[in-house]
């Protein structure tokens, strides 16, 4: 095991509410997003869109009812009974094709939903992640801190070093334990949004193990630009909206053509001539005023402009899939900066100025501000990498799924 995921997993440790060997095993980001998956409910809710899809193809292929009609009249004949069925095969096969074209939203709904998870729980895993690491910077500081007000006190107590050092490094001491205190806070507040995620009790104890910085290679750029043009969620259910409008104009240019509505019966009791006696027809409606031409019109503007709308989406998300792939290449460069010159080369001064000054050589406060420029310099570290991650999680919404 590496030096930092054991710092890691001994920060999970110290600030854990429930001993370690009750706990699971620590979840990695794959392993926290199955989880999620298998278990959340927002994303089970999604998934029951597509039966209600299904349902409303079900629907659309439904025959008509037929009328059954009965009158009874002093005329003759007296009764009349007869069965009313319409007939509309042109108008049900549209209806269908219809809902059917409305039913493939349903895997767009789908692939939204997930990536909306996606992004949620990558956030939420590295956002505790980096909690535990800011637990660790922390308690990190509190120990140099707690070493440098000892030299302080003891060079005092010597007479090598005036009460004001002592002061100074009290001032030190009691802001990184604030700062302690704080970032266990912000890990049990990050554990509780994961949970939730994962449908579980807020306070159940979550331990996660992994690197902030790792994550898929980019792809090239030009390949992003391709993906997002292909599989984005909103690009795609605009698309499906431009071939649900062209189904919605065939049916309504379908309905122009009238219903034949079919009867069969019977008539009874007309004294002197019979008893029982039988009736067929038919009956159509003319289109003579209404034939659809309002709805009609009004369709080929709507997907007209659905066209349009899907053409400057288009437009956009390949804007967006090429920035968001810049600001992930920036972002890694940021992170690489800082873990191999930065944070390093802060603590090397840290050091330097703490040894200078037990050996009488750096004032107190040459050591004070190395710490802060070295604790500045790890939170930064920190802010970058969840800069990393929140790019990377734009990266895949405009792709519409994992980057690799």
């Amino acid at each position: 095991m590496r030096p930092r995921e054991a710092a890691v997993l001994g920060a999970l440790v110290a600030f854990a509410p429930t001993p370690a060997s009750a706990q699971e095993a620590p979840l990695t980001f794959p392993s926290a997003l199955d989880l999620a998956i298998a278990n959340n409910l927002d994303l089970a809710a999604a998934r029951l869109g597509r039966a209600v899809r299904e349902a409303e193809v079900r629907t659309a292929g439904q025959h008509p009812n037929p009328d059954l009609v009965f009158e009874s009249t002093k005329d003759t004949p007296h009764q009349m009974l007869s069965l009313d069925v319409p007939l509309e095969p042109w108008k049900r096969s549209r209806r269908i094709d219809l809902a059917r074209e409305e039913l493939k939203l349903a895997d767009v709904d789908d692939a939204a939903a997930m990536q909306a998870l996606r992004r949620r729980v990558r956030l939420a895993f590295y956002g505790l992640l980096a909690a535990e690491e800011g637990a660790t910077l922390a308690q990190s500081m509190v120990e140099v801190a707690t070493r440098v007000h000892e030299v302080a006190q003891a060079r005092f107590e010597e007479g090598a070093a005036p009460r004001l050092d002592v002061m100074g490094a009290e001032l030190g001491l009691a802001r990184a334990t604030a700062d302690l205190e704080l970032v266990r806070s912000a890990r049990l507040a990050a554990q509780a949004e994961l949970n939730g995620l994962l449908n579980r009790p807020p306070t159940q104890p979550l331990a996660v193990a992994g690197d902030m910085a790792e994550g898929a290679p980019l792809p090239p750029v030009e390949q992003a630009v391709a993906r997002a043009a292909a599989g984005n969620p909103e690009l795609r259910a605009a698309e499906h909206e431009v071939a649900i409008e062209e189904r919605r104009l065939g049916l309504l240019k379908g309905e122009r053509l009238p219903t034949p509505v079919f009867s069969l019966g019977a008539v009874f009791n007309a004294p002197g001539e019979f008893d029982v006696g039988y009736r067929a027809g038919v009956s159509l409606a003319v289109p003579i005023f209404d034939r659809n031409q309002g709805q009609i019109a009004g369709s080929l503007v709507l997907a007209d402009q659905a066209r349009t709308r899907c053409d400057a989406l288009r437009r956009s998300v390949e804007a967006k899939a090429y920035a968001a792939h810049a600001r992930a290449l920036a972002q890694r460069a940021q992170v690489a900066a800082y873990r191999e010159r930065l944070v390093p080369t802060a603590t090397t001064i840290e050091s330097l100025a703490e040894e200078g000054y037990r050996l009488g050589r750096s004032p107190v406060l040459a050591v004070l501000e190395a710490q802060r420029t070295l604790r500045d310099a790890k939170s930064e570290y920190l802010s970058s990498l969840l800069s990393l991650q929140s790019a990377l999680a734009d990266l895949e919404d405009v792709l519409g799924g994992p980057i690799q």
